[in-house]
C-alpha cells in the first residue's frame, strides 16, 4: 500500500482510499476531535435552522457574536467569528508589517504557510526535547528581538505542552515592548481552562484564536474566532469576507457555548482516557510526552519509523495516526495520537504492541 500524504491529521478520505475500505471503517487517531461526538444540543439547533438555508446568513454574525462574548465576559466588539479559525491565520499576514514573524515550532503548518504566501519571512524558534518540548522565557525573549509577530499555541500542537498563564502574559507583554503582535492560538485550551483572553482584549497586540473544532467535534462545519482588542478586531474584521460564517455552523455554535453539561461531562471524561492511554503507551517502551491536550506526542525508540507504523497500522487494522517527520524539530520517530474512547484506545494499544512485538498483554 502506498504511504499516505500526512500535511494534516483526519484525512480519512484519502486513508480510506489507500486501504479500499470505507472512512466509518476506520479508527481515526489523527485528528483529534472531541470522541463524545457533536453536541446534542447543537445537533437539535443546526436541524432546527435547515429552515433558515434559503437567506443569506447574517452578515454580521451578530447572535453567535453575543453568545462568544457572553461565554467569555467580553463586549461584542472584541470578538470576530469566522469559517474556521484557519480563515483568521491567513488574514493576520495582512495585519504586520514586512518585519520576520517568529513561529514557535514544532507548531501548526499553517501559520508558515499563511505567511510565507504574504510575503513575510519567517523564523523558527524550536523548542528542544530535552526541555521535554517546554517553552524557555528567556530564549523566546531574545528570538522576539526585531520580529513584527511570534506566533504560540497554549497548549502547543502536536507536543500539547501547557504554558502557564503567567508566563505567556509576561511574553506577552515583552512583545508588546518590542513593538510585536502576539498570536496565541488556543484551539485546545478548552481542555485546560487556561486562557489569556481577559488580557488579550486590554493588551492591545494580541490576537487569540479559537476553535470549535476540536472540543465541540465540529471540524465538518468550519467554525472559529478570534478575541483582542476593540482596534485590533476592527482591523482584523475587514478582511473576513461576507457571509463567512453560514446559518447551520452558527445556529450550533451558539448552542453549543450554552451547553454546560457537555462541557462537564467531556471535561470529566479526558483526564480519565488521557491516563489511560498515556499509561498504555509507556507501558510498550514507548515515549509519550506529558500533554495537556486531547492527544498525546510519541517517540518511537531503536530506530522505528513512524511513518513504517503509520502504513501499517492503516492497511492492517484500519487505524490512522498523525506521523510528525514534517515538524519542523521533529525526526521520523515521532507521531501523535489523539485520545479517543476506552474500546479504540484499546485497540490502539494492542495494534502498537503488535507492531512493536513487546511488552505483556495489558487487557
Amino acid at each position: 500500500m502506498a504511504r499516505p500524504k500526512d500535511i494534516h491529521g483526519g484525512d480519512i478520505w484519502q486513508a480510506s482510499r489507500l486501504r479500499g475500505a470505507s472512512p466509518e471503517e476506520l479508527l481515526d487517531f489523527s485528528a483529534s476531535i472531541n470522541p463524545l461526538g457533536f453536541p446534542a444540543s447543537s445537533r437539535k439547533a443546526l436541524l432546527s435552522a435547515v429552515k433558515s438555508i434559503p437567506p443569506y446568513p447574517d452578515p454580521s454574525s451578530s447572535v453567535l457574536k453575543e453568545a462568544i462574548a457572553g461565554f467569555h465576559a467580553i463586549g461584542t466588539d472584541e470578538v470576530v467569528p469566522a469559517n474556521g479559525s484557519n480563515e483568521i491565520i491567513n488574514i493576520i499576514p495582512r495585519l504586520l508589517k514586512r518585519g520576520p514573524a517568529l513561529i514557535v515550532e514544532p507548531a501548526f503548518s499553517e501559520y508558515r504557510k499563511a505567511l510565507e504566501l504574504s510575503g513575510i519571512r519567517v523564523r523558527s524558534h524550536l523548542l528542544r526535547e530535552q526541555d521535554g518540548f517546554r517553552l524557555d522565557a528567556a530564549r523566546l525573549r531574545k528570538a522576539i528581538e526585531g520580529c513584527s509577530a511570534v506566533y504560540i499555541a497554549n497548549p502547543s500542537n502536536p507536543a500539547g505542552v501547557l504554558t502557564l498563564r503567567e508566563e505567556l502574559l509576561d511574553i506577552i507583554s515583552f512583545a508588546k515592548n518590542k513593538g510585536a503582535l502576539a498570536v496565541v492560538d488556543e484551539a485546545f485550551a478548552d481542555f485546560t481552562g487556561v486562557s489569556v483572553i481577559p488580557e488579550a482584549v486590554r493588551a492591545g497586540n494580541v490576537i487569540v484564536l479559537k476553535s470549535m473544532t476540536k472540543f465541540y467535534a465540529m471540524a465538518g462545519l468550519r467554525l472559529g474566532y478570534a478575541v483582542g482588542a476593540r482596534r485590533l478586531m476592527a482591523r482584523l474584521s475587514a478582511f473576513i469576507p461576507a457571509w463567512s460564517v453560514n446559518t447551520l455552523a452558527s445556529s450550533a455554535g451558539v448552542a453549543a457555548l450554552k451547553d454546560r453539561a457537555f462541557r462537564k461531562k467531556t471535561l470529566e471524561w479526558f483526564e480519565t482516557e488521557k491516563e489511560f492511554l498515556f499509561s498504555g503507551l509507556a507501558s510498550l517502551g514507548l515515549t509519550p510526552f506529558e500533554s495537556s491536550a486531547n492527544y498525546i506526542m510519541v517517540k518511537l525508540n531503536g530506530g522505528v519509523d513512524a511513518r513504517e507504523l503509520r502504513s501499517s497500522l492503516l492497511e492492517k487494522n484500519g487505524i490512522l495516526i498523525r506521523e510528525l517527520s514534517a515538524f519542523p524539530g521533529l525526526g521520523p520517530e515521532f507521531f501523535r495520537v489523539a485520545v479517543l474512547g476506552r474500546e479504540a484506545n484499546k485497540k490502539l494499544v494492542a495494534a502498537l504492541r503488535g507492531f512493536l512485538k513487546s511488552g505483556p498483554p495489558l487487557f
